[in-house]
């Protein structure tokens, strides 16, 4: 009987001298390279290709060790042999056509409605969060939201209640598309956020962002258009500095009386300035500005009589003014 090996739409490639290793690899190293020959990328995110493999991280470590050992895996830098690029070429010519990869990383795998439902039946711990996280999102799933979950639990790595937080999170702030979601979940995963401690100290850190950005949008006028990255860093800046929107409108009102305009890079000046100086409560600035205006005009009444107004507070002033005339005629 004739027998062909189904491709499909999707093909793996290995070097054919992979098979004279194959009776001293366990299982989980040879599961391993088959993982790396599908995305190597997935040799720098040790916790993703773990997962996918099926073993901890010192075994995964152990298995690479392995395959370099062997010849098969080269470390950076390193140049095959001629025969082992011959055998990558010989198994590649049969077919002469670019082959999609097996899996990329930065997919989730596919499950057919089939799976889906052996998934559900096998394990009620599915059940729960898909039910849960209908809750949450206040919808019903389709087999696409049901597999992008599923996928983000299994193959992601995230645990159930990591999940249910970021869900959560994404519905306060008025994300509910599961496939935006996803984007956002690799994101975090790829900051090391997969547990349940972990995704509460980021989602605390987002919210307080997500919160203090709409305030400072409307204090300033702004419209709906994304900030750009210096003025997201200059909001971050604020919060690292511990203050909130009362004290950053204390530095709009300086900014708009020195302007006319409400400007951020000039009240970021401002920030800056008082957070150098170590004032971190709107007491504390108050009386730092009080205590600022009576050297002022201690020093100007002394200067006056020597026939001098210079001042470096004056100085300071007028640089700021100075640039954002130069940013509005620019």
């Amino acid at each position: 009987m004739m027998m062909k090996l189904n491709f499909g739409q999707e093909v793996l490639v290995l070097p054919a001298s992979v098979l004279s290793h194959v009776d001293e690899a366990t299982p989980e190293q040879l599961c391993v390279l088959m993982w790396l020959a599908s995305d190597l990328s997935l040799a720098s995110k040790h916790k993703q290709l773990a997962k996918l493999a099926g073993c901890d991280t010192k075994s995964l470590k152990e298995a690479i060790r392995f395959w370099c050992k062997c010849g098969l895996i080269l470390q950076e830098g390193e140049e095959p042999s001629v025969s082992a690029m011959a055998t990558v070429r010989e198994a590649a010519e049969p077919e002469k056509v670019q082959k999609k990869p097996l899996q990329r990383a930065n997919e989730l795998p596919v499950y057919t409605s089939t799976e889906l439902s052996e998934l559900l039946e096998a394990r009620a711990s599915v059940r729960v969060l898909v039910d849960e996280a209908q809750q949450i999102l206040g919808k019903m799933f389709n087999p696409s939201d049901i597999n992008t979950l599923i996928g983000m639990l299994d193959y992601l790595g995230m645990s159930e209640e990591c999940i249910l937080l970021l869900l959560a999170h994404c519905k306060r702030i008025g994300k509910v598309n599961l496939r935006a979601i996803e984007k956002y979940a690799y994101a975090l995963v790829d900051k090391g956020i997969t547990d349940a401690e972990a995704m509460e100290a980021e989602i605390c850190a987002a919210e307080a962002m997500h919160s203090f950005e709409g305030q400072v949008r409307s204090l300033f006028g702004m419209k709906a258009r994304a900030l750009t990255s210096k003025e997201g860093k200059m909001l971050s800046s604020w919060i690292s500095f511990g203050y909130d929107i009362d004290i950053v409108r204390m530095a709009y009102e300086i900014t708009v009386d020195a302007t006319g305009e409400a400007s951020l890079p000039y009240a970021n000046a401002i920030l800056e300035k008082w957070n150098a100086n170590g004032w971190k409560s709107s007491a504390q600035i108050e009386e730092g500005l009080k205590a600022e205006k009576s050297k002022r005009e201690a020093k100007k009444a002394g200067a006056s009589e020597l026939g001098n107004s210079f001042d470096t507070d004056d100085f300071f002033e007028a640089a700021l003014q100075r640039g954002f005339r130069e940013r509005s005629e620019g």
